[in-house]
């Protein structure tokens, strides 16, 4: 686990998006889209790039809003100011949350915890309110619920690979 979160910080420190991804970004997006996807820091877009390559390996047929999804499920991370969630705040999460009561009290208190907490709920809110299409803020939406269908468990499990 500890090595794995370290190979996880080295990615946000190291990871860059390559001019073919920035492409299939361009691609896939329609231009709302685009303009959530560049909001986020470098190292969210790494992370939302990788898990479309981890999607694309294991189920290459999975429908585009998928890929859309796994591009914009994060963009809820971000202030309503634009400021994103600093690397500290995602580490200070990954550790406050083996506590469960501690990470609900600093959600609570903390405004980075609380959008850390609550960013599949304001991704799908932010989603809709950009004009992504409504078959993907049906797919943030279902994230933030909880619920439990192929396509959201595949997204989750890919996401966890991440």
């Amino acid at each position: 686990m500890v090595r794995y979160r370290l190979w996880q910080l080295w990615r946000a420190l190291t990871g860059v998006v390559q001019p073919d991804e920035h492409a299939f970004v361009r691609a896939l997006l329609t231009v709302d889209e685009q303009r959530l996807f560049v909001r986020l820091p470098r190292y969210d877009q790494r992370h939302a790039l990788d898990l479309v390559t981890v999607l694309r390996r294991h189920s290459p047929a999975v429908a585009d809003d998928v890929y859309v999804l796994a591009l914009l499920h994060d963009i809820g991370k971000a202030h309503d100011d634009g400021r994103p969630l600093g690397l500290l705040w995602y580490g200070i999460a990954v550790l406050s949350r083996r506590v469960p009561r501690l990470y609900q009290w600093m959600a609570t208190w903390l405004e980075p915890m609380r959008r850390h907490a609550h960013h599949e709920r304001r991704s799908a809110t932010i989603a809709q309110q950009a004009g992504v299409r409504p078959t993907v803020c049906a797919l943030l939406r279902a994230v933030a619920d909880g619920d439990d269908s192929p396509e959201i468990r595949l997204f989750q499990w890919a996401d966890d690979q991440c």
